[in-house]
C-alpha cells in the first residue's frame, strides 16, 4: 500500500502550490488515495480495512513531505476511520454498508446540546475547525446531554450523516490552507441511540485489538506526522554551502530521524501490547506522548533553521509555504509540548498526574 501512495507523491508535490492558492485539495486526489488503499489503513478489516497503523505512520509522513496540507488532511480523515468499533457494529454498517469509501470529519469539543427524545436524542450545535469537512459524508462530534432544566448530565460522541449537518466554509489559515477545517452546524437533528455513546463509560470488552490503542496516541500522531514530513522535505531541499559548517543541519536531520524512529518504536510497542490482550500502562502512554510532542518540536525547529539560513539554490516558494504550514500546525492541541513534558516529568518523579492529558 505504501508503494501505491508513493506513486502519487510527484503529482501531489506538483499540486502543492495550487492547494495553497485555492485553499482546497482536489476531490480527485482523495479518490486516488482511496484507490491506493490509504484510507483503509486504519479501517476495520471487516469493512475492507488493512488495520496497519505502522503503514499509516509512513504513508502520512510521506504524503506531508510532498504537500503538508494534503498530508494533514488525509491523516485526519484516515484516523477518523479508526476506533469506531468501540461504539456499535451497527454504526459501522451505517457508515460503510452502502458506501465503502465514506469518510468522517470530527470535532471533540463539546459545543453541542443533546436532549433526550424517544429512541435517541435531538442535537443542536456548531463545531469549528472540522478537518476535511468538505470531503466527508459523516460527522462525529461531542455534545453534552442535558436534563429538563439544562444541566449537563453526560459527555457523549454522536455520529450523523451528511444530510443532517451543514458545512460553512470558514477555514482561512496562514498555513495548511487546503485542509478544509470548516465549521459544521447541526439544527435539531435526530440521533438514534445506537449512534450516541458516552465517553465516561467506554467499554473495551470484545473490541478488536487495534481499536484498544489509546486515543491520545492515535489522534496526536495525526497532528505530528505531517510536521516530520515537512521537515524532511525542506532539509532535503537545502543544498550544502561550501563555506559553512554542516553541524547545524546535520543535527536537525539526526533529530528528525531520531523522532521518526521513536514514533515507530512506540507504535510497535503499543500494537504488541494490545494484540496480547493488554492495555498500555502509564509509562508507555506517557513515553509515547513525550516522544510525540518532542517530534513536533524537533521538526518545527528544523524547518525554522532552514528558513533562517536557506542557502543558495533553496526553493524559496517551497520553503515559505512549508514554514507557514508548520507554524499553523504547531497551534494544534497535539503540539502542547510544555504541558505534556510537565506531566511526563511529574510521572518520572513519582507524583500524581492527570491521565486525561495522555
Amino acid at each position: 500500500m505504501v508503494e501505491s501512495v508513493r506513486a502519487l507523491l510527484p503529482a501531489i508535490a506538483a499540486s502543492a502550490e495550487e492547494v495553497d492558492r485555492t485553499g482546497a485539495v482536489d476531490s480527485r486526489l482523495i479518490a486516488e488515495l482511496h484507490d491506493a488503499g490509504y484510507f483503509a489503513l486504519l479501517k476495520p478489516a471487516a469493512f475492507g480495512g488493512l488495520e496497519d497503523p505502522e503503514g499509516y505512520l509512513t504513508a502520512t509522513r510521506e504524503l506531508a513531505s510532498a504537500c503538508v496540507s494534503t498530508g494533514w488532511l488525509a491523516g485526519w480523515l484516515a484516523v477518523n476511520n479508526w476506533g469506531l468499533s468501540v461504539r456499535n457494529e451497527r454504526v459501522l454498517r451505517d457508515i460503510w454498508g452502502s458506501d465503502p469509501h465514506a469518510l468522517l470529519c470530527a470535532s471533540y469539543a463539546p459545543t453541542g446540546r443533546l436532549d433526550r427524545v424517544e429512541g435517541g436524542f435531538r442535537l443542536t450545535g456548531r463545531w469549528s475547525r472540522c478537518i476535511g469537512a468538505p470531503h466527508a459524508s459523516w460527522l462525529c462530534v461531542a455534545a453534552l446531554r442535558v436534563d429538563a432544566d439544562g444541566a449537563a448530565q453526560d459527555f457523549l460522541a454522536v455520529l450523523l450523516p451528511r444530510s443532517d449537518y451543514v458545512v460553512e466554509k470558514t477555514w482561512n489559515g496562514l498555513g495548511l490552507r487546503g485542509i478544509g477545517a470548516d465549521d459544521v452546524v447541526v439544527t435539531e437533528a435526530f440521533v438514534p441511540d445506537h449512534r450516541a455513546f458516552s465517553w465516561l463509560n467506554l467499554s473495551f470488552d470484545g473490541v478488536p485489538a487495534l481499536d484498544r490503542l489509546p486515543q491520545p496516541a492515535m489522534f496526536t500522531l495525526a497532528g505530528t506526522l505531517p510536521l516530520l514530513g515537512a521537515a524532511q522535505r525542506v532539509l532535503a531541499a537545502r543544498q550544502p554551502q561550501p563555506w559553512e559548517p554542516l553541524d547545524e543541519f546535520a543535527l536537525c536531520r539526526s533529530d528528525v530521524e531520531l523522532s521518526i524512529r521513536q514514533v515507530g518504536r512506540n507504535m510497535a510497542d503499543l500494537v504488541e501490547c494490545v494484540t496480547a490482550d493488554g492495555y498500555p500502562d502509564s509509562a508507555l502512554m506517557l513515553r509515547t506522548r513525550r516522544d510525540q510532542v518532542m517530534a513536533a518540536e524537533r521538526a518545527a525547529r528544523a524547518v525554522g533553521a532552514v528558513a533562517v539560513k536557506p542557502g543558495e539554490g533553496t526553493d524559496g516558494v517551497l520553503l515559505e509555504r512549508v514554514w507557514r504550514d508548520v507554524q499553523t500546525a504547531r497551534m494544534h492541541v497535539s503540539s502542547k509540548v510544555d504541558q505534556v513534558l510537565a506531566v511526563a516529568g511529574r510521572f518520572a518523579l513519582g507524583l500524581d498526574v492527570d491521565h486525561l492529558i495522555w
